[in-house]
């Protein structure tokens, strides 16, 4: 819990620092929106700056944690742009301001295929941060939900 507690204090801050909102934690995960409640051209952008100042606080994170003779962590990450219902969703008696939809999900599914250190990101992201972040073309992906396979973009951060 205490290791927890750290990460998510040291990502949540990021995410802040960029303009992000943090959705959820999601068991030793978290989701954040770039873009709500208010929508900006530099969204995207500021979703990658995000995701790699994520990255490289980590690799300081680890360092700390090794001084304590504790295992380090590494995270994957996944980037998706694109329209989502955002709101407050959920029942009479409980519920939260979140993101749904299929830009969420398919973030979510490169999310998953992320192994840790990566991050990586759709064609639309790409563009919506004017393609200013060099990347390695990976293979697509095939995902639930969709007909055809999804372009893969993973950022060269390091």
């Amino acid at each position: 819990v205490g290791l927890l507690n750290l990460y998510f204090s040291a990502m949540t801050e990021i995410i802040f620092e960029h303009g992000g909102t943090l959705d959820k934690y999601i068991g030793d995960g978290l989701m954040a929106i770039f873009g709500a409640p208010t929508a900006g051209e530099e969204d995207a952008l500021n979703a990658v700056k995000a995701a790699v100042t994520m990255q490289k606080r980590l690799g300081q994170l680890n360092s700390e944690l090794k001084t304590e003779g504790l295992v380090g962590i590494s995270v994957g990450i996944g980037l998706h742009t694109g329209e989502a219902t955002i709101g407050y969703i959920g029942s009479d008696r409980r519920s939260e301001y979140t993101a749904i939809g299929d830009t969420v999900n398919l973030a979510a599914r490169l999310e998953s295929n992320a192994s840790g250190g990566q991050i990586l990101m759709s064609e639309a992201t790409a563009a919506a941060s004017g393609n200013l972040i060099p990347v390695n073309v990976r293979d697509p992906l095939t995902v639930k939900n969709r007909v055809q396979p999804v372009n893969v973009l993973e950022v060269r951060w390091s």
